[in-house]
């Protein structure tokens, strides 16, 4: 990952084995790991920091894609009901396959997915969306 986007609402940044998650004042940045299947048994590993974090509160999601890695779309849902305070949903994407995966994604994500290909838009429309 890079350095912090916003340093100023910075607060803390986990390896783990799903990949790099880096936590905001009101929003997160993950960065799956190269590889890995990231389903609903991840997101409920990923919930218990979320939990720590944002406790009840509406936070944003943003997944920055700089590693391939495979996601089955419709656990959307149930990723949706681990973490139902999710107020918004960002991906970062850098490859045409990469948004074209997006477009197939956001059929089955019940909020809608937004995409970006710069980690800077993303952050400025997360907190938009948190406002």
């Amino acid at each position: 990952m890079l350095k912090p986007i916003n340093e100023g609402s910075f607060l803390r940044k986990y390896d783990l084995e799903i990949g790099q998650v880096s936590f905001y004042k009101n929003f997160l940045v993950i960065e799956v790991a190269e590889g890995i299947s990231f389903n609903q048994e991840k997101a409920k590993q990923l919930s218990k920091l979320i939990d720590l974090h944002f406790e009840n509160r509406p936070f944003g999601y943003i997944s920055n894609r700089i590693n391939s890695y495979s996601l089955e779309p419709m656990d959307y849902l149930k990723i949706k009901e681990i973490l139902p305070n999710i107020k918004a949903f960002a991906v970062v994407a850098y490859t045409n396959s990469q948004k074209a995966s997006v477009r197939i994604e956001n059929m089955f994500h019940p909020d809608g997915l937004v995409t970006f290909e710069h980690i800077d838009d993303a952050v400025t429309w997360i907190e938009g969306e948190l406002k």
